[in-house]
C-alpha cells in the first residue's frame, strides 16, 4: 500500500515537470515566432476557440447592460409615476375645496338674496352640529353672542323656516327646528287667511293644530308665518298641507304639514331678528 502511494506522487511529480517544460518550451517558441513576425499555429487555435465564447459572453454582457439600464429606467419612471400621482391627488383636493367654497358662497348670495329689501338684520350661520338625540333635538350653529346672535333668532333658508335661536354661547348657539314638539308657531293659510299653530311631531313632519270644525284648509294650502307671539315675523312660508283630519281631543280639524325648507339638508341658515326685537 505504502508503494503504492509512493509510485502515484513519483508520476504525478514527473508530469508536472513535463507540463512546466512544455510551457517553457511553447512560450520560448511563441516569443521567438513574434520577433521574427510569424503568426503561431497556437494563436490561430486560441482565437479560434476563443472567438465563439467572447461573442457569447460579449452578447450576454450586452442583455445584462440592457436589462440593467431598463431596470433603472423603470425604477425613475415608478418614481416619477408616484411623484405625479401625489401631485394629481393634491390638484384634486384643492379644486374639491375650490368647488366647495364657490358652491358654499352662491348658496348663501341666493339665501341672502331671499329676503334682499327687509328691515330685518341677516346673518348668516352654518350648521356645525346636531343634537345627540338626532337631528329633530336641535342644530348647533357657528355663531354666537360674539357674532350678534341673540335667542329667538328666527333661522330660515331660500325655501322657509327652520326654526329659533333658543341657546347662546360666546361662538356658537343652538337651533329649535319647527319639527321639535317643544317648537310652536302661529300661521297663518295663505288661501283662507284662517290661522293656527303649527307643532313639531317629533318626525319630519308638523301638524296644524286648533283649527275650527269649519276651517278651510286643504291639501295643498301654503302655510305662512302669522306674526304672533312676538317672535316669527309675518309672511314668512312654514311648509305645505299635506292632509286634513278631526282632533281626536276637539271637535276641530287638524293637518299634517311638510315643512317648506328641506331639513335633512340645510347646511346655512340666515338669521333673523325676533319680531319684537326689531320693532
Amino acid at each position: 500500500m505504502v508503494v503504492r502511494v509512493e509510485d502515484q506522487r513519483n508520476r504525478a511529480i514527473l508530469l508536472l515537470c513535463a507540463l512546466s517544460v512544455t510551457a517553457l518550451a511553447l512560450d520560448a517558441w511563441q516569443s521567438a515566432a513574434q520577433r521574427a513576425g510569424r503568426q503561431m499555429w497556437l494563436d490561430n487555435l486560441i482565437c479560434a476557440t476563443a472567438a465563439p465564447v467572447q461573442s457569447t459572453l460579449l452578447g450576454a454582457a450586452r442583455r445584462v447592460e440592457a436589462a440593467w439600464t431598463a431596470v433603472g429606467r423603470g425604477r425613475r419612471l415608478a418614481e416619477e409615476n408616484a411623484r405625479l400621482s401625489a401631485k394629481v391627488a393634491e390638484l384634486q383636493a384643492r379644486v374639491s375645496d375650490l368647488w366647495e367654497r364657490s358652491t358654499q358662497a352662491d348658496r348663501e348670495r341666493a339665501l341672502r338674496s331671499a329676503y334682499r329689501g327687509g328691515r330685518r338684520d341677516h346673518r348668516a350661520a352654518h350648521i356645525i352640529g346636531v343634537g345627540a338625540g338626532g337631528w329633530q333635538s336641535y342644530y348647533v350653529l357657528d355663531r354666537g353672542s360674539a357674532h350678534g346672535t341673540r335667542v329667538q333668532d328666527v333661522a330660515v333658508t331660500r325655501e322657509g323656516v327652520v326654526g329659533q335661536v333658543y341657546a347662546v354661547s360666546a361662538n356658537t348657539s343652538r337651533l329649535l327646528p319647527i319639527t321639535d314638539p317643544a317648537s310652536g308657531v302661529g300661521v297663518r293659510v295663505q288661501r283662507t287667511r284662517e290661522t293656527g299653530i303649527l307643532k313639531g311631531t317629533g318626525g319630519w313632519q308638523c301638524e296644524l293644530r286648533y283649527l275650527g270644525p269649519n276651517a278651510q284648509v286643504r291639501p295643498g294650502d301654503e302655510l305662512l308665518t302669522a306674526g304672533l307671539g312676538g317672535v316669527f315675523p309675518k309672511g314668512l312660508r312654514v311648509g305645505r298641507v299635506v292632509s286634513v283630519g278631526r282632533d281626536p281631543d276637539t271637535s276641530g280639524k287638524t293637518a299634517v304639514v311638510e315643512p317648506a325648507a328641506r331639513l335633512e339638508k340645510v347646511e346655512e341658515v340666515l338669521l333673523l331678528r325676533a319680531q319684537a326685537a326689531v320693532r
